[in-house]
């Protein structure tokens, strides 16, 4: 594995914290005043590959997180129907938990072998993880315990924090966060505050009553204090994407299959930088960067229709 550009590595997570609050993309289409997520204590989480279709056509080989399965979990907000957890999305599924549970979260590597070990980062969080403990296995990384390909590592801490908070890979971030290893965990507070339902605040309940709205709150506060509630809430995760770093990925990938993981040239050596992202991403979806000059050239089809809708 080559060293981790750890320049890139803070400007990638400088883009990912999570504000309170959206409409993620693994759930349904339609367009909500909420957070849609995944609830429960016990999360199987999944790394692995696939394509993201850009508004321009392209397909863009990329790493997620995704849900191994959801045993054991609720989908929230429950007014919302219909809803999934996929094997790979970006950004990856929204962990709703409450303050003070203890959580587990399994994460099984099924990225590809020459893509090599991978992780989770609970930035935040007092995060335990044995990396000698016989099952799961894992190894010491540079930042948390890691995965080889096709194993799994366990992670356990307390949801000390109320509030929103951004999770993504700590393996070769530059590679990894770009190639859309990240999501938020959103943590609701154990005890709401009285005045959150009384006062100004019960208009949202006549406002609902009137106009037959649900209401699709996770909370009605943010945080334990009393100045912390709300009305509506969105999750807004902030992301940018380099085309290139994902071609030379997946390139050398496809050059490697059937590698045996550890071995002398079984591992990738993308090139981070320079870095030019080509598409600027809120919660997984994105316009092309009308200023690359190679933008007109390659999807003249697109740049009339861009440039209307761009603001």
């Amino acid at each position: 594995m080559r060293p981790k550009n750890m320049k890139n590595v803070t400007i990638k997570t400088q883009l990912l914290p999570a504000l309170v609050l959206a409409v993620t993309l693994f759930l349904t289409p339609v367009a909500f005043a909420a957070t849609p997520g995944v609830s429960g204590t016990i999360f199987n989480l999944t790394a692995q590959d696939a394509y993201l279709n850009q508004p321009d056509g392209e397909a863009v080989y990329s790493w997620g997180y995704g849900c191994l399965n959801t045993t054991g979990l609720a989908f929230l907000p429950a007014a919302i129907t219909g809803a999934s957890c996929p094997t790979m999305q970006v950004p990856g599924p929204t962990l709703i938990v409450t303050e003070g549970q203890p959580i587990t979260i399994n994460l099984t590597n099924n990225l590809p072998t020459a893509a090599g070990n991978t992780s989770i980062l609970f930035p935040g969080f007092n995060v335990s993880t044995s990396c000698t403990a016989p099952t799961p296995a894992g190894q010491q990384g540079l930042l948390t315990c890691e995965e080889t390909p096709g194993a799994t590592v366990t992670y356990t801490f307390t949801a000390s924090a109320p509030g929103t908070h951004p999770y993504y890979s700590g393996t070769q971030g530059d590679l990894q966060i770009e190639m859309g290893l990240y999501g938020a965990v959103v943590v609701l507070p154990s005890n709401v505050p009285a005045n959150c339902d009384a006062g100004y605040h019960s208009l949202n309940k006549t406002a609902q009553s009137t106009w037959g709205e649900t209401d699709f709150r996770l909370a009605h506060a943010a945080y334990d204090h009393p100045s912390s509630c709300y009305d509506r809430e969105y999750l807004f995760q902030w992301a940018e994407m380099d085309s290139r770093i994902h071609r030379q990925a997946q390139a050398q990938v496809a050059a490697k299959v059937g590698c045996t993981a550890g071995t002398m040239g079984c591992s990738l050596e993308v090139q981070t930088e320079p870095y030019h992202p080509a598409y600027f991403l809120i919660n997984g979806r994105s316009m092309p960067d009308l200023m690359d000059p190679n933008y007109a050239s390659e999807y003249p089809h697109q740049i009339d229709f861009d440039r209307w809708i761009r603001f």
